[in-house]
């Protein structure tokens, strides 16, 4: 239990911060980094994409694999901006302006995914006896097995997303939930959402729409 000494001392400490307003400090468990207000993209560098990515980091959008903080948005820092737009239903572009610098500045909660170690078993559960094996070989020819996996942009400007890469010009729109295309990009980036519409698009066409049908 929290003796009252030290429950006197943080709202005191509370009071000088908030300008004679009482108020209640982020316990340091939860401090998040304090972003840039510079609007960032992919090929910046310096201590604000540091910060970034430390931030990114924060929100457990890693499962277990962290960016490394170096400064450089690059591909892998890009492909995380993206998915936190698209769990967070922002516009998917991968450049940090305000909205989703509010965003990452406001979260409390990662991005409720499932790890990678995991989504193999998922893939067996969802899928039918026969084709589960090849799925989790597609999958893994796919996206690493990584439920946040953003890949792209491609030639003609398009994204795909999540365990089975479902691509935002095509296969996106028909088989994931959701009747907007935010919603969607969000579906697609959900382990599950994406492993039942991957099955749902099998059913429908085979393995034809995959790059990684041969796997």
């Amino acid at each position: 239990m929290i003796g009252i000494r030290r429950v006197l001392a943080a709202l005191v400490a509370a009071v000088a911060v908030g300008g004679g307003a009482v108020g209640f400090l982020p316990s340091p468990a939860y401090a998040a980094t304090t972003l840039c207000t510079t609007t960032l993209r992919y090929g910046d560098s310096g201590s604000c994409v540091s910060k970034l990515q430390t931030r990114l980091n924060e929100l457990g959008l890693d499962c277990g694999n962290k960016l490394t903080v170096d400064g450089s948005f690059g591909r892998l820092t890009r492909m995380r901006v993206y998915a936190f737009q698209g769990r967070f239903r922002l516009a998917v572009d991968g450049v940090v302006g305000p909205n989703t610098r509010s965003a990452l500045a406001s979260a409390t909660d990662g991005m409720g995914v499932i790890c990678d170690s995991t989504v193999a078993d998922h893939i067996r559960a969802i899928w039918p006896d026969g084709s589960q094996e090849k799925a989790i070989r597609v999958a893994r020819c796919e996206s690493g097995l990584n439920p946040i996996a953003v890949g792209g942009p491609n030639t003609n400007g398009t994204l795909d997303f999540g365990v089975f890469q479902f691509n935002d010009g095509g296969t996106l729109q028909e088989y994931l939930p959701g009747s907007t295309r935010a919603a969607k990009v969000d579906a697609a980036l959900t382990a599950d959402d994406n492993i039942r519409a991957a099955l749902r698009l099998y059913q429908a066409r085979g393995w034809q729409p995959w790059s990684c049908r041969d796997a």
